[in-house]
């Protein structure tokens, strides 16, 4: 198994987003969701990220998506899996980014990061 994800964020962006692309393309078997809701401190959300690698543990390749670049959920997936050689981070995340990295069929980590970040890119745009 190639790719799989972990997305995480504050409050219930995980679900939300998530639950968009489940309204678009269906559900998918390679992602779990670490949400940073009120009132979990951060030994809540390190056991939920350990448990959803763990979980994921058979994907070659496995990619923590968080709402925002140096949040905590960021800064926690990173201290608490950020020794696994098969993880990588990317802050900043939108339905495309998400949708592509539970898709890609890419196996090398590094073209699997150019082709999900190379699609979510290019969904930004601005109309007129």
């Amino acid at each position: 198994m190639a790719n799989a994800v972990i997305l995480t964020g504050h409050g219930n962006f995980a679900s939300g987003l998530y639950s968009s692309v489940k309204m678009v393309a269906g559900d998918f078997e390679n992602i779990r969701l670490c949400e940073f809701e009120s009132g979990k401190n951060y030994e809540n959300l390190d056991e939920d990220l350990i448990s959803a690698y763990k979980d994921l543990y058979n994907y070659d390749n496995i990619l923590i998506l968080c709402d925002i670049a140096g949040g905590t959920p960021f800064n926690r997936a990173v201290v608490s899996l950020g020794s696994n050689e098969n993880v990588k981070f990317v802050g900043g995340v939108n339905f495309e980014i998400l949708y592509q990295a539970l898709t890609s069929t890419k196996k090398d980590m590094a073209s699997y990061i150019e082709d999900v970040m190379d699609h979510g890119q290019k969904s930004i745009f601005l109309y007129k």
